[in-house]
């Protein structure tokens, strides 16, 4: 199989990343539509269970085999390859086995905790997902370990594909029997969904793996657990915070006596979760692009270079969350009433203002993105999982007193103080490492004057009677002045015009234009430039 460069996998697989998760976030939106709010409500109930499961069971398979794989590889050990490959396959059959049946037991139990006994059988339909999900897993390290991204990449969008095709219609055909058979048949989908990935990949090993799968297995001289347990260790922080969120937060509002917990817990994790989730899709490209740039700089100590790529990343994902922050912000009532017209007023309304609220995500999650990369890069991975840690705590101890009396924007607003803590630590250590960037502070709050201009040219779209006529305005104007704002403070240099999507035909007009002519600078005698 021919090896790739690590950028080339990097790009493939950022690309095909970002594609699955907007048709992902698509798919979200015709699903709220069809089930709504109760029904997302009980969908979204049963996902942080079947997230920790998958982080305990598989999760660190493609990391972990790809890693030896790929160590094998260097020393052309084939044989040695399909060994690795016999003992992840043999883990991956029992650990998905024991996670079904282990989902299917607990079924009633996690029902109950979360005081919706009916749940139970959503819980067993996700249930072979996890089988496939690990199966899945073993082929897709084999293929990182080929130095091939492009299985993978595949393999997402297939299983978002399925997905939608799939699971709307068994929706629509399930909906008669009742609402928990329909959200049961969406999850259903999703099971099938995972077998589709799977089989994608399955395939295309069949194809391409036949000449090593000729050779005679040598045993390897790298244990399969011996990276598979940091690795599983460092991916369960998210999972399990959410997992401890799907069991409070109903219970915690059903304790204040607010009604529809469900709903309102649907609407928080479902639409605005996905409206939120979708820009900062962009920022985890650059994420995706930075941890090798920055692990480089570092090989050669270059501390320069480690605060210019960060600058540059910090900056590119600013200008990118920005209008959408402002947009959702703003025209939260619109967005929701033309994405979701099924949902009832009431919900709407709701939908809409934990939106506004919500939307103070895009910036900090998209930072914290970027900055938990850069840590990374340098080799800081403990101090971010304390970091995240840390905020995760306080986020449950904030929803145990303040969701019972506030309902569930307060349970929005303590993920909005999760990522800002974790953001804040991320932030100190990072400046403990490599230092304080004074132009990089400079260029932020550029872009931040040029996002409050952009939302006094949007503000007028309130007054506009039609929900399709006011965002389109808030769209053209708002992008316009936003952009024309950009410009007028020299928010970006060249090369990060450069890297924006069209920015490089703009940055060589503006060039030719005399837009990135050089200030002279004249020396007063003391050094110093005026």
């Amino acid at each position: 199989m021919k090896k790739r460069s690590f950028a080339y996998g990097a790009v493939v697989l950022a690309v095909c990343s970002i594609v699955a998760k907007l048709l992902g976030g698509v798919y979200r939106i015709a699903l709220t539509s069809a089930l709504g709010a109760e029904g997302i409500g009980y969908y979204q109930l049963v996902f942080p269970f079947f997230a920790l499961v998958l982080a305990i069971s598989s999760n660190a398979i493609p990391i972990a085999l790809s890693r030896q794989i790929s160590a094998e590889l260097a020393q052309d050990r084939g044989g040695a390859v399909r060994w690795l490959m016999k003992k992840a396959l043999l883990y991956a059959l029992a650990a998905g086995f024991i996670g079904v049946i282990f989902t299917i037991a607990l079924s009633r139990l996690m029902a109950g905790a979360q005081s919706q006994a009916g749940v139970y059988i959503c819980y067993i339909a996700i249930s072979p997902a996890i089988m496939f999900v690990a199966l899945a897993n073993v082929f897709k390290g084999w293929f990182l370990g080929h130095g091939n991204t492009t299985p993978a990449g595949v393999s997402q969008i297939a299983e978002v594909v399925a997905k939608m095709a799939i699971g709307l219609l068994v929706i629509y055909k399930l909906q008669s029997r009742g609402l928990m058979q329909a959200v049961a048949g969406g999850l259903l989908a999703v099971s099938v969904s995972e077998f589709t990935s799977f089989a994608t990949v399955f395939v295309w090993y069949l194809a391409a793996g036949r000449e090593e799968r000729r050779l005679k297995p040598e045993r390897s001289g790298y244990r399969f657990f011996s990276s598979f347990l940091p690795i599983t260790a460092s991916g369960l922080i998210f999972p399990a915070i959410a997992f401890i969120d799907s069991i409070m937060v109903v219970n915690l509002l059903a304790l204040g006596s607010h009604s529809d917990a469900v709903s309102q817990y649907g609407i928080l994790t479902g639409p605005v979760a996905s409206l939120v989730n979708m820009p900062i899709v962009l920022a985890m490209s650059i994420s995706v692009a930075i941890v090798p740039a920055i692990a480089g700089a570092m090989s050669g100590y270059d501390v320069v270079s480690v605060k210019n790529k960060t600058a540059s990343s910090i900056k590119m994902c600013l200008l990118i969350s920005t209008p959408f922050f402002v947009g959702a912000t703003l025209m939260s009532g619109s967005i929701v009433r033309l994405l979701y017209p099924a949902l009832s007023a009431e919900h709407k309304s709701l939908t809409a203002y934990l939106l506004s609220v919500m939307s103070a995500n895009i910036i900090v999650l998209s930072l914290l993105e970027v900055l938990d990369a850069v840590l990374q890069g340098i080799g800081r991975l403990k101090p971010v999982l304390v970091n995240i840690a840390v905020g995760g705590a306080v986020k449950i101890a904030a929803e145990l007193l303040f969701v019972p009396r506030f309902g569930i924007v307060a349970s929005g607003l303590s993920t909005i103080a999760f990522y800002l803590i974790a953001l804040s630590l991320n932030g100190a250590q990072y400046n403990r490492l490599v230092g304080k960037n004074t132009n990089l502070f400079k260029s932020i709050g550029k872009i931040l004057l040029s996002g409050a201009i952009m939302s006094l040219a949007v503000a007028p779209a309130a007054f506009i009677s039609s929900d399709i006529y006011s965002v389109i305005y808030a769209v053209t104007v708002g992008g316009l002045v936003y952009a024309l704002s950009l410009l007028f403070t020299r928010a970006v240099d060249e090369k990060e015009l450069a890297m924006l999507p069209m920015g490089g035909r703009l940055s060589s007009a503006l060039k030719r234009l005399g837009y990135f002519k050089e200030k002279k600078h004249y020396d007063n005698g003391s050094g110093i430039g005026l």
